[in-house]
């Protein structure tokens, strides 16, 4: 039997509350009594009866919150950012949903930029400020001068960087090696929280013309933000795009944006329901339906007729009556003697038709048969006519397994057949061992 508790009292999901009112937050009637439906205190609102959360509920990132994160991912125009800590709120693990947020290249620094990674790189530690939470979480660190990197290392040998004005736009050097660049840094740069600041936001020299050496470090064909802080060092701040990340329209991009897919090769076709011309991104099978874009709206909406359907069926057909006639017919044939070279098995088939292409299997290490080849006969209709007549051939003493080989390069029928015929395929292992 539950306990019965009252006002004040702390209550777990299932307790019976022995006070009377409505029920209200964390509180539920059952059989007419009150039960607590999660773990709190008990407290009576005016006529409502409800339970106050023993424990601090999640705290999410708010509009307005300055976060702490780490740099985990740059692309053409934004860096999404890892939360690490929300200011002011205790230390706990986000939901994966406000685990992470992006910065707008125009929210990374006041100052022309073609991409974040020009103001920050892969694990610099930022401040920044939320600025959106749906539907995704937007934040900046361009508002104020405590916003911006609190924390860089040296892309090149990993010492930390310090604030340098010793060079015309790049605001932090390396005291080990000649590394310098520019980085959108926060006031307390170097620190994490002065109260007063350091003035190191300075150095970002918001709202100048960068000089001509910065100009030509920026990434203005977008080719440096996908790049690793070593691959930034080791390949120079200037180099030629990788081809996978070549995109439609664009001189470059990172992952994850809109650009950074490779360009898909277009082939031009036929709707094999309305025979207009129309393209698709793939090869086309004969014999298979390609259609345009208003017949599959058509076909997704049944609207397609009767006829309309029947006379694609004989295109479609006809397709691969013409396909199939053109890949021509191939075999699989098993159990041949190791020794047993191309020459020689040409000759052997080629009087039945002529060969398209002819292909033993061999190991290839030693470059010794392994006791199977594939043979296709250029036309498909002789191949298919021969084939009867080639099931009793024999080759060095021993009589072939031929088949019809399905697609994809395997051979039909028997599996056993199919493995050089039976025991035949297991006395050749011997043979070979």
């Amino acid at each position: 039997m539950s306990s019965s508790v009252s006002e004040g009292e702390f209550v777990t999901p299932g307790e019976k509350i022995s006070l009377s009112g409505d029920a209200g937050t964390g509180v539920a009637e059952v059989e007419g009594s009150l039960v607590a439906t999660r773990i709190g205190i008990v407290a009576l609102d005016g006529e409502c009866v409800t339970v106050s959360p023993a424990t601090d509920g999640p705290r999410l990132p708010e509009v307005g919150d300055v976060v702490i994160g780490q740099v985990a991912r740059l692309q053409t125009k934004t860096a999404e950012i890892k939360i690490l800590h929300v200011e002011g709120k205790p230390i706990r693990d986000l939901p994966a949903e406000q685990l992470f947020g992006d910065v707008f290249v125009a929210e990374v620094v006041d100052r022309f930029l073609p991409a974040p990674g020009d103001a920050m790189r892969l694990n610099d530690v930022i401040r920044a400020e939320v600025i959106q939470t749906k539907p995704v979480m937007r934040l900046s660190t361009k508002t104020k001068a405590r916003y911006g990197v609190l924390h860089a290392a040296c892309p090149a040998c990993g010492e930390i960087l310090v604030p340098s004005d010793a060079v015309d736009d790049f605001n932090v050097a390396c005291t080990r090696c000649d590394y310098t660049a520019y980085r959108g840094l926060a006031d307390d740069y170097g620190h994490g929280f002065f109260e007063e600041g350091s003035g190191n936001s300075a150095l970002n020299r918001g709202g100048e013309r960068w000089s001509s050496d910065a100009e030509a470090r920026l990434s203005h064909d977008g080719s440096r933000p996908y790049l690793s802080p070593l691959a930034d060092y080791r390949r120079g701040s200037v180099h030629e795009i990788p081809k996978q990340f070549l995109g439609r329209g664009s001189g470059g991009g990172g992952r994850g944006g809109r650009d950074s897919r490779p360009r898909r090769e277009m082939h031009k076709t036929k709707c094999t329901l309305c025979s207009d011309d129309c393209e698709v991104p793939f090869k086309p099978t004969p014999g298979k339906p390609i259609r345009c874009r208003p017949c599959m709206a058509k076909i997704e909406d049944g609207e397609a007729t009767p006829d309309e359907l029947a006379a694609e069926r004989k295109i479609l057909l006809a397709a691969k009556a013409a396909g199939q006639e053109t890949a021509g017919f191939k075999m699989f044939i098993g159990g041949l003697p190791y020794e047993t070279d191309q020459e020689e098995l040409t000759a052997l088939f080629a009087e039945h038709g002529e060969l398209k292409e002819v292909h033993i299997a061999t190991d290839r290490e030693t470059g010794q048969g392994k006791g199977f080849a594939f043979i296709t006969y250029a036309s498909h209709a002789t191949g298919k006519k021969a084939l009867p007549n080639l099931k009793n051939l024999k080759l060095g003493g021993r009589k072939l397994t031929v088949q019809e080989a399905k697609s994809g390069g395997g051979r039909g029928g028997d599996r056993r057949g199919g493995r050089g015929g039976g025991n035949r395929g297991r006395d050749n292992r011997r043979e070979r061992r």
